[in-house]
């Protein structure tokens, strides 16, 4: 999947681990937004400072943002996200629609 590897907690894609050397700016976690979620959520910026959108899956998929892997802070923000992740966050993860 984009050259990574997806994280499901249940039924729930949460995330993604891409290190690849096509598009190495989108290298990092990639986090993926609830329904309920904003991508522009102040809150959500302060906690990522380096979260952005990713390039590869253009404007139209707005719910999966990327913490880069060569930002300076990037082991910080992904354990956040990871201790996120353990505590159920509601902001992340969801199930993704069936191809059928």
């Amino acid at each position: 999947m984009f050259s990574g590897y997806a994280v499901y907690l249940g039924d729930r894609i949460v995330c993604m681990l891409r290190d690849h050397i096509n598009s190495p700016k989108d290298n990092g976690l990639w986090l993926v937004l609830s329904e309920s979620a904003n991508p522009a959520d102040r809150a959500l910026r302060n906690e990522f400072p380096s979260l952005r959108p990713i390039e590869l899956l253009g404007k139209q998929i707005s719910h999966w943002l990327v913490i880069p892997s060569d930002g300076p802070t990037f082991e910080e923000e992904a354990l956040h996200a990871c201790d996120l992740l353990l505590h159920h966050d509601s902001r992340i993860g969801r199930v993704p629609k069936s191809r059928r």
